[in-house]
């Protein structure tokens, strides 16, 4: 009988060299991390039917995913370099699709929350460390290659969630969308098993007292954002919004003086990293408002059936699936930060036509318009994920990934709690009858925030991140 093969296992310096099974599986379990954190929304009002309440009581199971992934990121980063990455990969894999099948069984709202919650304490280790597995034994050569299949699931994701969600939901019922991870889980873990390396460990003391403030600094800022945008709840809103900023400072204070930090800040010391983590996080809320505006705009704005509306949105998916084959020739041919600026100014020009589009509107505008929409955002968020890490040491590829996650994380949650914000408060200024004027606004004012991101990138010296287009052909 023959013998399943061991998983590749690094070498002293964490190399396992470039493997792109490796890098598909990983992409897999982000796509369905990705995919969990926005097709509830969709399903929203039938669940909320089915549990008897109204559908904003519905709005913690949603919020709640969003704060267990991005607060307890360092936690799996600790639990990656203690137990090892690979084993640490593989349970976060099965307890996440055990949280999928308590989700689809819950009668409740309490019930449901508690079971989005452990689903994001896995998916807060899913992502970093699959994300680690792969970066930590690519060459800097191979390093475009791998960011562009780790960056896919983050753009499609979203994307095809309102009319996956609509579709499982109409004809299927909601709690398949739920039941569906439960296949790709167990796919996960068996090619997981076989082809996830193990990489060295690095045993070092959990970091309890500034785990507490991590948590406690990005729940406020994330409960904080959901709540001040809401009318009913603006002044606690804002509490936790001063709050987060209050024991966020503390945290940073503890950060830089602990000897063994659960957030190790020194990356953002390196510049390349550190623009990719402040101006790249504004781009990357940018990019996740458009998957919330664009639909709302469809339908609220000009009438049109959510299904009609979520088969349009799929022009986004269209342009970031097209552009993918070229993406990684583009980054070897040409410097990122050029490329960041001009993928920057399309996106941002590319809302504003969307801003302009009115109901009369023919489709196959509208339907190229978001194509050139999600071309550039594809672009933009590969060359600002591959730039972060090009002038990365190896020695600090662990700590800068945990930073590198949760700002991703922060960026898409804050990104579309900023574009809500807009549309109330252009909803007060809407002419009469105007049903489209907020979603246009805001969509306006989203590009206005792309384009002050460009600032930061563009002030780069000449060739940042020329370390990865060393193998370009």
């Amino acid at each position: 009988m023959p013998k399943t093969p061991a998983p590749a296992t690094a070498s002293a310096d964490g190399s396992v060299g470039w493997s792109r099974p490796l890098a598909l599986v990983v992409a897999l379990a982000f796509f369905m991390e990705n995919l969990d954190a926005t097709i509830l929304t969709t399903a929203t009002p039938s669940i909320a039917t089915a549990f008897d309440v109204v559908p904003a009581d519905l709005g913690l199971a949603v919020t709640a995913y969003l704060v267990a992934v991005a607060a307890f990121i360092p936690l799996g980063s600790w639990a990656a370099d203690r137990l090892g990455a690979r084993p640490v990969f593989l349970v976060s894999i099965v307890v996440f699709t055990l949280a999928s099948v308590l989700c689809a069984a819950s009668d409740s709202v309490a019930t449901l929350t508690t079971a989005r919650v452990l689903q994001g304490i896995a998916g807060s280790m899913l992502v970093p460390i699959g994300r680690l597995v792969v970066l930590s034994g690519t060459a800097k050569s191979d390093l475009v290659r791998a960011i562009a299949y780790l960056t896919w699931p983050a753009l499609v994701a979203p994307v095809i969630a309102p009319l996956l969600g609509g579709i499982l939901t109409e004809y299927a019922g909601w709690p398949w969308i739920f039941w569906v991870n439960v296949p790709v889980g167990i796919v996960l873990v068996l090619a997981a098993w076989r082809i996830v390396p193990q990489v060295p460990r690095r045993r070092r003391p959990l970091d309890g007292v500034g785990l507490v403030l991590l948590v406690v600094a990005v729940s406020a800022l994330v409960l904080g954002m959901e709540f001040v945008a809401d009318a009913s709840t603006t002044v606690a809103g804002a509490g936790l919004l001063v709050g987060s900023v209050l024991v966020g400072t503390l945290a940073v204070f503890w950060f830089r003086r602990a000897a063994h930090p659960v957030l190790d800040l020194r990356p953002l010391r390196i510049a390349t990293f550190r623009a990719s983590n402040s101006a790249g996080s504004v781009y990357r809320g940018v990019v996740s408002a458009a998957p919330f505006l664009l639909p709302l705009l469809l339908q609220e704005g000009f009438g049109w059936s959510p299904v009609r509306a979520g088969a349009m949105v799929m022009a986004v998916f269209a342009g970031n699936l097209g552009i993918k084959p070229a993406t990684t020739p583009l980054m070897h041919r040409f410097r990122l930060v050029p490329l960041i600026v001009v993928a920057t100014s399309v996106l941002a020009a590319s809302f504003v036509a969307a801003a302009l589009l009115r109901p009369d509107t023919p489709e196959i505008v509208v339907a190229l318009v978001f194509l050139v929409s999600g071309a550039a955002r594809s672009v933009g968020f590969t060359a600002y994920n591959t730039l972060q890490f090009a002038d990365v040491p190896g020695a600090q590829m662990n700590p800068a990934n945990t930073v590198a996650s949760i700002s991703m994380q922060l960026a898409t949650g804050v990104g579309i709690a900023v574009a809500a914000l807009l549309v109330r408060a252009a909803a007060g200024l809407a002419p009469a009858g105007d049903a489209a004027f907020a979603y246009r606004a805001a969509l306006v004012g989203m590009a206005v925030l792309g384009l002050l991101s460009i600032v930061e990138s563009a002030s780069l010296p000449r060739g940042a991140g020329d370390a990865v287009r060393a193998g370009r052909r």
